[in-house]
C-alpha cells in the first residue's frame, strides 16, 4: 500500500524544523513525495510565507524529495480547514508540530495537533523540535513501550518512516509500581517484574526484525521499575542519549485541554530531546 505524506504547517520557525524531519520521511516512500498544507489564517506575510516555501523546497531536492504545496483558505477553523484538504485513510500520514504558542499554554493541550490525533481520520505525528541542529536525522531513537498486547503494532509505520535516520532504537519497558508498593518491593518482586519486562522487549525486537528484515540499526533495550512513568522517560532519555522519543497517543491523554498533570505534557515540556507523539488509526 502506497503511504501519502503530508504536512500540516503553519510557517512557524518550529514548524520549519518539523518540515526537515517531514521531507526525510518522505524518502522513504515510493512517490519520494511531501505534500505540505498551509492553512491562510492572516498571520503571516504572503511574501514571507513564500520564501519559506522555496526554502523547504530547495532542502527538499538536496533529498530528491519533491514538495507539493497547497494554500488553503480558512474556513470555519485551522483543524476544519486541515481536514477539508488532507484525505481520510489509513494510508495517509500528517506530520504537524507541537509547540507552546504562548506563555502558559501546553504543547499538545488545547492545540490543533492534540486536534488532529483526536480525529483519527489519518495516522498523525506531532513533533516538538528541540534540537534543529539534528536537521531530522536523530540517530539514536527511544521507544517507551507500555505493555499492549499488540506489541509494536501501532509504533511499526512511524519506525519504518525514520528507519535511514536511525543508528540506535533503544526499546525501553518501564515496569510501573505503586509508588507505596515500590518503597518495599522484594528482591524476588523485582526480578519478577523485569523478567517480565525482558520478555515483552524480545518478542518486540522480534516482531521488528520481522517486519524489516535485516535494519541497518541496531537494538538498545532497558527494563527498569518506577512508580513515576514520565520522570523515568525523561531520566532515560538523558542517560541514554537520546535524540528522539516517541510515545503512542492515548484519548485518555489527548482528551484533556490542560496540561498540568497531563503526563505527556510533562514530557514534551521538559525533555532534553526531540518528542514525536504519534497515533495510528
Amino acid at each position: 500500500m502506497a503511504r501519502s505524506l503530508y504536512l500540516a504547517y503553519d510557517g512557524s520557525i518550529s514548524g520549519d524544523w518539523v518540515a526537515r524531519y517531514a521531507l526525510r520521511m518522505a524518502g522513504t516512500v515510493p512517490d519520494r513525495r511531501l505534500l505540505l498544507v498551509h492553512i491562510q489564517d492572516g498571520s503571516m506575510n504572503a511574501e514571507r510565507l513564500e520564501a519559506k516555501l522555496q526554502h523547504i523546497a530547495s532542502e527538499g531536492r538536496a533529498l530528491d524529495v519533491e514538495l507539493s504545496v497547497q494554500i488553503q483558505r480558512l474556513t470555519q477553523n485551522v483543524l476544519t480547514s486541515l481536514l477539508e484538504v488532507i484525505p481520510a485513510g489509513d494510508d495517509v500520514y500528517c506530520i504537524c508540530g507541537a509547540r507552546a504558542t504562548s506563555r502558559g499554554k501546553g504543547f499538545l493541550a488545547g492545540t490543533v495537533s492534540q486536534r488532529l490525533l483526536r480525529a483519527r481520520k489519518f495516522n498523525t505525528l506531532a513533533l516538538r523540535v528541540v534540537d534543529p541542529g539534528l536537521l531530522g536525522r536523530p540517530g539514536n531513537i527511544m521507544f517507551p513501550l507500555g505493555g499492549h498486547p499488540r506489541g509494536f503494532q501501532a509504533a511499526m509505520p512511524f519506525l519504518q518512516l525514520l528507519a535511514p535516520s536511525i543508528h540506535t532504537l533503544t526499546l525501553l519497558r518501564i515496569m510501573t509500581v505503586n509508588s507505596l508498593l515500590f518503597r518495599y518491593l522484594t528482591i524476588a518482586r523485582a526480578r519478577d517484574f523485569l523478567h517480565k519486562g525482558n520478555l515483552y522487549l524480545r518478542q518486540v525486537m522480534e516482531e521488528i526484525m520481522a517486519a524489516t528484515g535485516s535494519p541497518s540499526f541496531r537494538f538498545d533495550d532497558h527494563v527498569v521499575l518506577s512508580d513515576d512513568w514520565p520522570k523515568e522517560i525523561l531520566i532515560q532519555a538523558a542517560r541514554l542519549h537520546a535524540r528522539l522519543i516517541l510515545l503512542g497517543a492515548s484519548d485518555r491523554f489527548l482528551q484533556s485541554r490542560f496540561y498540568y498533570g497531563n503526563r505527556l505534557e510533562q514530557i514534551l515540556r521538559e525533555s532534553p530531546c526531540d518528542v514525536g507523539i504519534y497515533r495510528k488509526i
